[in-house]
């Protein structure tokens, strides 16, 4: 069978190509888009909770991504014809969730629970044992450590 006598199928068309192409590209960027969602949304999420725990301010919140839609460019080896792409100019890829708020404000001094002459170390408390810190009312307290069968236990102890 000679070259010239092949005449081509309906599927191996330049249209059919075009077509086939389309349709790829087309799922392509739908799953392009629900994976920079994905993505755009985990990384929000870690930004809010930094913001939540008063790591970061809550003043530059991350911005949706451009999403993909079908693009297309002009083939160089055949004149008029175009071909898709997937091209990341579309809209958002989603809208942005809503902004939290930052904490509020922990108290400068500690707060103190406990029986008159031992207390509960306050949460956030990252000072060493053996530090020694005032209360509002004046009265000293030193931060001491005690084994447990359950593991160290802190607390403070009035001095004396």
């Amino acid at each position: 069978m000679s070259a010239a006598s092949i005449t081509p199928t309906p599927s191996t068309t330049l249209q059919a190509a075009q077509a086939n192409v389309l349709a790829s590209v087309t799922a392509e960027c739908t799953l392009l888009n629900a994976n920079l969602k994905t993505i755009y949304l985990d990384t929000f999420d870690n930004w809010a909770q930094n913001v939540q725990n008063g790591a970061i301010p809550n003043t530059n919140p991350p911005q949706p991504p451009s999403g993909y839609i079908v693009g297309y460019y002009d083939d160089p080896t055949a004149s008029g014809v175009q071909w898709p792409f997937p091209s990341q100019t579309g809209p958002a890829v989603c809208a942005q969730p809503p902004v939290p708020a930052p904490p509020p404000p922990t108290p400068s001094q500690p707060i103190f629970q406990g029986n008159g002459s031992v207390m509960n170390v306050p949460p956030g408390d990252t000072l060493p044992v053996g530090s020694i810190v005032t209360d509002a009312q004046g009265q000293q307290w030193q931060k001491t450590a005690s084994p447990t069968p359950f593991g160290v236990a802190y607390y403070y102890a009035k001095v004396a």
